[in-house]
């Protein structure tokens, strides 16, 4: 959901209309090839960024949202999500207080919506928030599988129920600037129940959770199967991500592969992104330092010596990082690839805070211009959770020293004009 433009070589310029004429000279530096293959573009980046010293982006701070002690309005648990709304009004989803607050665009709190439980008007921990059409929040609340749905006020309007059925679950959501909500639908995966499909599926949905279509199917996650009857963790292997551009059409990847889809919004393929990067190996140290993590959360738990060998017996290692950890499109259409982080080259307290799910962070992004075009790398200042766009400016979650968690802006500098169209 975001977008960038800057020209092709003029020898593509008559195929490739939509590309505005300003950026020659930038565009005669790409490094890569475009070609057309049954109507979808095929578009090979050959590593060389296309920004310079000059043309590079750089992030100037313009809103801070949060304190150390003080008014408990200003104060957050943990930040599990937050969205913008057209207004500017940022509403945040403390999945420790296990509420919503809302700040106006230059950080003044309005009100908090919500309390801890499992009733109306509650949440459980971990809730993440969507922003719909007309601004309706959509909240999912994963730990009493449920999702509510309010007005842009924080008034709540109903809510139902996200039980996993026919053999399927929810894996997680997405929405874009349009107010298109999506949700990725995951094959069950137990002992004694057959796998119903080998492939995830994007569904559009509205507020009411009504399926309104299909929007595109994703290779599901290799990250945990079972050998028969038993359960086995493979660290880390193949898992699907995706996000919708801010037309409301969607960019697909598998991150075993540098390889991105980029569909339109009524799921038509419009085309295939590539960058040639090597993958970085799982070291015998990197091995090493997650077993001993896995086998000490094991045994804080009080499990037997013996259960604790079946758990480990049930790890497994890729012998490669992902190609990427995790991607967002951009303002302008930009799309963004997080790289992945060496276990070994954590800190002992950050080794103590990772989850397994995904490999741990580093705060440099790839990014790619609208047309799939490598621009370079940008370093972010925000943590291992996903910013958001909203305008020229990047909202992401900051945490200070002391872990401190803050809702903080910053504006594009040097950000060409929004796409047309």
């Amino acid at each position: 959901m975001r977008k960038i433009a800057f020209l092709f070589l003029l020898v593509f310029a008559a195929a490739l209309v939509s590309v505005g004429c300003a950026e020659v000279e930038s565009a005669a530096k790409w490094d890569g090839t475009v070609r057309d293959s049954a109507g979808v573009l095929i578009v090979e980046n050959f590593g060389g960024p296309l920004w310079t010293d000059e043309t590079r982006w750089s992030l100037t701070e313009v809103l801070k949202i949060g304190i150390v002690d003080g008014d408990p309005d200003y104060m957050f648990g943990n930040i599990t999500s937050f969205r913008v709304l057209s207004d500017g009004t940022v509403v945040v989803a403390d999945g420790l207080g296990q509420h919503l607050k809302f700040f106006t665009s230059d950080g003044v709190h309005l009100k908090t919506v919500g309390k801890a439980g499992s009733g109306p008007k509650e949440f459980g921990r971990g809730i993440w928030v969507a922003r719909a059409t007309g601004d309706t929040l959509l909240v999912m609340d994963g730990r009493n599988m449920q999702a509510h749905w309010l007005a842009p006020d924080g008034t709540w309007l109903g809510s139902w129920r996200t039980a996993p059925e026919g053999g399927w679950f929810m894996w997680s959501w997405d929405d874009a600037p349009t107010g298109r909500i999506v949700t990725l639908m995951s094959p069950l995966r137990t002992p004694d129940t057959p796998v119903v499909d080998t492939l995830d599926v994007v569904l559009i949905r509205d507020v009411r959770g009504a399926v309104l279509d299909t929007l595109a199917r994703v290779p599901t996650s290799q990250t945990f199967r079972f050998s028969g009857d038993t359960p086995e963790w493979h660290f880390w292997a193949a898992y699907p991500d995706f996000d919708l551009t801010w037309r409301g059409g969607l960019v697909t990847g598998s991150s075993d592969s540098y390889r991105l889809k980029w569909y339109d919004e009524n799921g038509d393929l419009e085309r295939i992104v590539s960058l040639p990067r090597e993958r970085q190996p799982i070291t015998d140290r990197d091995r090493s330092l997650l077993m001993e993590k896995i086998e000490r959360l094991l045994r804080e738990r009080d499990m037997p010596p013996g259960e604790i060998a079946q758990w480990k017996s049930a790890v497994h290692f890729e012998d490669s990082y992902p190609a990427w950890r995790r991607f967002i499109c951009g303002v302008n259409g930009t799309l963004w690839l997080q790289r992945p982080r060496p276990v070994s080259a954590l800190s002992e307290q950050e080794l103590e805070d990772m989850g397994f799910w995904r490999p741990p962070a580093t705060s440099e992004w790839d990014v790619f211009d609208r047309e799939g075009r490598y621009l370079g790398v940008m370093d972010m200042p925000t943590g291992e959770m996903a910013f958001m766009f909203a305008g020229d400016r990047i909202y992401g979650v900051w945490e200070d020293e002391m872990d401190v968690q803050y809702i903080v802006a910053w504006r594009i500098d040097g950000l060409p004009p929004p796409e047309k169209g």
